[in-house]
Parts: structure tokens; C-alpha cells; sequence
């Protein structure tokens, strides 16, 4: 038989609980590991059926799980059945294969959610805006005016949508280069992009870690999650409060705002999904595609002061000594400036934490 990173094996009469090596050539699996009977007692309970189905066939071609070496890891068995009525075939890793299947079904859902947009999200300010230019045509003085702004208005509603839109694609994508982070520069970046209020103010508990990642799009993410802080602010019209801090696998944001409703927490991260009317509903979907390209996890929950809590855990925490990075940047805390640019005072502890 050709070599091939992959077992060589039989199945007497294609018999489904027993696997003969016949040769491990370049194989990536442990043949030792393999058990020569009882194979179906590896297998994992929701694939066996696939596997007998497949070994009735002619032709086997299946990819299912198997616990071997106290690990669980994807396969892919192809066969067929030879003149004595074996299957005989080769058993390889399917990570490469299966990793594919899940590229694609993220790129067919990036692919609908598009076409919903599309059909549905564009085509309402679409038609607001033609609405109010042809009604404008037939309008006088101030209510020209008032037409156009509404249909401008509608078409930056457009932009930004699109804009959304086309970021929600590329986040989906993996992360492809990293560099050892000092989070507390890439929060303090975030934070001046956004052009927060004059009188929201962003608290941090230092120090804050540095971590292994994609600076640019953490701080699309960071943004992200400040600008809905800002959008969701205190009921009573109080000034806002962010907190930024470390945890002992990430770091979280947190605000003093509305915060999320339990029910809400959910869906909160699908495409679409806004409590504000304005809203294009995409701002946390990026920060998801994000956080998943990084390999992290994100979670929302309440913070002490009852707004959102964002947490985001399984991140790569790293040493700037042992990796060679700069000094890492002093305590300070972005406090609230009468210009709204934001000042650096002492260091100080959120209430969130």
C-alpha cells in the first residue's frame, strides 16, 4: 500500500468492534494506543451509528471521534472491501480535515448573514432615503431641508451598516501574527479613539497584564465595547463610569450603566442584535469574531454597580521580561477632562472590583 501519515488497517468481514494494524507507516496516531477489539468502546457514543452506517457501504469514508491515551481526537477512516469481504484502509488524524468543515460553515453563516443585511437591514434607510429626495422635490423651504437631512440620515445609517458589516467578515478570519501586549496601552488607545463624553470617565485597576495578541484588533474590540457602554449609559443621565481590570485568565470591562437584562445576555452577540434603535446591531459580533480568533472566551454578566461586565478569559497572559518586550507603562487612571480628552491621575481601585 502507498505510505501515508495514516494507519494501515483490516476489518475482518468489515466488522465494526475490530481494527487489525497492518502497518503505522508515517502515522501521527499511536498505534499501540489503538485497541484491536472492542473498537467501538473508543469510538464516541454519537458517532458509532455513522461508522456502522458507513462500513455497510461499499466505499467507507467517515469521520468520527475516538478516545485513545486518555485524549479525544478526530479521525477519518477511508476503505473498502476487499475480495475476501475485509474493509481494508487507512485510519488518520482528521484535525486538518475537520478544522476545514468548521472554516466553511463560518464562512457560509458570514455568507447569510450578509444576504440578510442585504435583503433587509440596507433596504429600509434605502428606501427612506429615495423616499425623502422625491418628496423634497415637491417640497418648499425649510421642508426641503428637512427631507434631505432625514435621507442623509438614513444613508449614514448605510455607512456605518456597511462599515459593520464588511469588519463582522474580516473578524472571522484567524489570528494570523501576535506580539507580546501591554494591555494597558492598547486600553488607553482604545479609550481616546472613541471620542468618549466629556464627563464619562475610564477607571483602571492596575496593573493590568500584558498578553499574547493582534493589537489592531484588540483595540477594534476594546473600542467596541466602550462605545456600547457609552450608548447604554445611566438611566438618570449620570455621568458614566468604565472599569478596566485584570482577572486571573484575562481581563474584564465593566460600566455603572443600564447594564444587560439577564434574558438578553444570550444573543447579545449576534449580528443584528441592538436595544438601541440607532444601532447597527454588529458592534459586539466583531468584538466575538474578535475574541474567537484569538482563541479567547468572552462572557457578559452584571457588575457591582449593576451596568455590563464583559469578561474575557482563556487569554494568553505573558511575561515582558522573559519575552524582551519594552517597560511596561506607569499606573494611571483616564479620568474626565473639561475639554473631554480625557487626564492621568494616581492609580486607583474600580468599585467593580
Amino acid at each position: 500500500m502507498e505510505r501515508r501519515p495514516g494507519v494501515a488497517y483490516r476489518r475482518p468481514d468489515g466488522d465494526p468492534t475490530r481494527l487489525v494494524v497492518e502497518a503505522a507507516g508515517e502515522s501521527y496516531l499511536n498505534p499501540e494506543a489503538l485497541p484491536r477489539s472492542d473498537w467501538l468502546r473508543v469510538v464516541a457514543s454519537d458517532d458509532r451509528g455513522r461508522l456502522r452506517d458507513a462500513l455497510d457501504e461499499g466505499a467507507v469514508d467517515v469521520t468520527y471521534r475516538i478516545t485513545a491515551s486518555d485524549e479525544c481526537e478526530w479521525v477519518h477512516e477511508r476503505g473498502a472491501r476487499d475480495e475476501t469481504g475485509d474493509v481494508v484502509g487507512y485510519l488518520f488524524p482528521a484535525d486538518e480535515r475537520v478544522q476545514r468543515r468548521k472554516q466553511l460553515e463560518q464562512q457560509r453563516e458570514r455568507l447569510e448573514e450578509f444576504a440578510s443585511v442585504v435583503s433587509h437591514d440596507l433596504r429600509n434607510p434605502l428606501s427612506v432615503a429615495v423616499g425623502n429626495i422625491e418628496l423634497a422635490g415637491d417640497a418648499d423651504g425649510e421642508a426641503v431641508r428637512e427631507r434631505l437631512d432625514r435621507a442623509h440620515d438614513a444613508l449614514d445609517y448605510m455607512d456605518s451598516l456597511i462599515s459593520d458589516l464588511l469588519a463582522l467578515a474580516r473578524e472571522g478570519e484567524s489570528v494570523e501574527e501576535t506580539a507580546t501586549t501591554d494591555l494597558r496601552c492598547v486600553v488607553d488607545r482604545a479609550w481616546k479613539t472613541i471620542d468618549a463624553p466629556s464627563d464619562a470617565a475610564l477607571t483602571v485597576d492596575e496593573p493590568l497584564p500584558w498578553i499574547e495578541c493582534d493589537q489592531s484588533r484588540l483595540r477594534q474590540a476594546l473600542e467596541n465595547v466602550f462605545r456600547n457602554a457609552i450608548e447604554h449609559g445611566a438611566e438618570d443621565g449620570s455621568p458614566l463610569q468604565v472599569f478596566v481590570g485584570g482577572l486571573s485568565d484575562g481581563f474584564y470591562v465593566a460600566d455603572d450603566g443600564t447594564g444587560i437584562d439577564p434574558s438578553e445576555r444570550d444573543t447579545v452577540f449576534d449580528p443584528g442584535h441592538s436595544a438601541d434603535k440607532d444601532g447597527t446591531g454588529f458592534g459586539l459580533s466583531i468584538v466575538e469574531r474578535i475574541v474567537e480568533a484569538h482563541g479567547w472566551e468572552v462572557a457578559v454578566a452584571e457588575s457591582r454597580t449593576g451596568g455590563a461586565r464583559f469578561e474575557f478569559t482563556d487569554v494568553d497572559l505573558t511575561d515582558p521580561e522573559e519575552s524582551g518586550a519594552p517597560d511596561a507603562a506607569p499606573d494611571r487612571r483616564v479620568a474626565p477632562r473639561s475639554d473631554g480628552a480625557g487626564s492621568e491621575t494616581g492609580s486607583g481601585t474600580p468599585p467593580d472590583e
